[in-house]
């Protein structure tokens, strides 16, 4: 199995473009941030400006190209320029605590950057310049903010925080006003994803009680729930599969399992073969889908693992 450790390796993960590339993004409680080729597994840059241990990657696009947003334990919210080589542009301050969560999100036909994390505080920055556009306070019932994720309902945009206390939040990102809270989860949600079912849009929920939730943001309610391990889940991301949209949910314990969001059905598992358990894959902290050009769509996940691990879900729940 492989090495214990008190602290995962890599809590954050995402897919970025740079210099016309499709890599993926990775960083941890080591500070620097690693940009990768998915296929060929080459390092392509290290960004070491961060000086802090980063806990979340977003990437967000302007009319100059892509920018990749970290954000972590210094409260400081960051803007690299990756066709510029992984310069740094802009860091954005005015978070007390850790940023646990980014995301985009489009306001008035403009690509905005959300924050959120220890503060409960969910900010909007403008990512040309790093200028904060909207600050809202949610409030210190809901708990810390740990997610963050842009969902589609009815033709408007929300954006959910997942929170400390179980609740998930939906808000108007261009009133700042909250829409509807769903409940129904014991204890901290730490990860969101959208998945879409057919002509409509699902978020799906999930964090320390283990139970996966998907919910109707336009109903307003829950569709179906599962419990996806022995443990908490700490990471969600969509798969594409053979023309159907699975779920990969990452957490604790051995291996990543992948779940059929319109059944409940468990589809497969990634890394529970012999070579993965012999490498102690899991404990997974961070998930992201990524499609090289002219490949086929992959799943990166990145936790206690020495590495990122990327899989070819089709090949490995064949």
């Amino acid at each position: 199995m492989g090495r214990f450790r008190f602290r995962p390796v890599y809590e954050a993960v995402c897919a970025v473009t740079m210099g016309g590339r499709r890599l993926v993004a990775y960083s941890g409680h080591r500070r620097a941030i690693r940009l990768a080729d998915p296929v060929s597994r080459e390092e392509v840059a290290v960004l070491t400006g961060s000086r802090t241990w980063v806990r979340a990657l977003c990437e967000v696009r302007t009319d100059d190209g892509p920018l990749l947003a970290s954000g972590g334990r210094d409260g400081v919210v960051r803007l690299w320029d990756l066709d510029g080589g992984g310069t740094p542009v802009a860091a954005s301050t005015g978070h007390r605590g850790w940023v646990n969560a980014l995301c985009t999100v489009r306001v008035d036909g403009r690509e905005l950057l959300a924050s959120a994390g220890r503060d409960r505080v969910l900010r909007l920055w403008d990512p040309r310049d790093g200028r904060l556009v909207r600050a809202v306070d949610t409030g210190s019932g809901r708990g810390w903010i740990f997610a963050l994720e842009r969902v589609r309902a009815g033709g408007r945009t929300l954006l959910a925080a997942g929170h400390g206390n179980g609740s998930v939040t939906l808000w108007d990102a261009e009133s700042g006003r909250p829409e509807v809270e769903l409940t129904g989860h014991r204890g901290f949600v730490w990860t969101l994803c959208e998945v879409p079912d057919g002509e409509r849009t699902l978020l799906a929920t999930a964090g320390r009680d283990g139970v996966v939730r998907l919910w109707d943001p336009q109903a307003r309610q829950e569709v179906r729930a599962f419990t996806a391990g022995a443990g908490p889940v700490f990471a969600l991301c969509r798969a594409d599969v053979d023309g159907r949209t699975l779920l990969v949910a990452g957490g604790d314990g051995p291996g990543t399992a992948v779940w059929d969001p319109a059944t409940g059905a468990r589809a497969g598992d990634l890394g529970m073969d012999l070579a993965g358990i012999i490498s102690g894959h899991g404990w997974v902290r961070g998930a992201c889908r990524v499609r090289p050009e002219g490949g086929p769509p992959l799943v990166v996940t990145a936790g206690y693992d020495d590495g990122p691990r990327v899989w070819d879900v089709a090949k490995e729940i064949a």
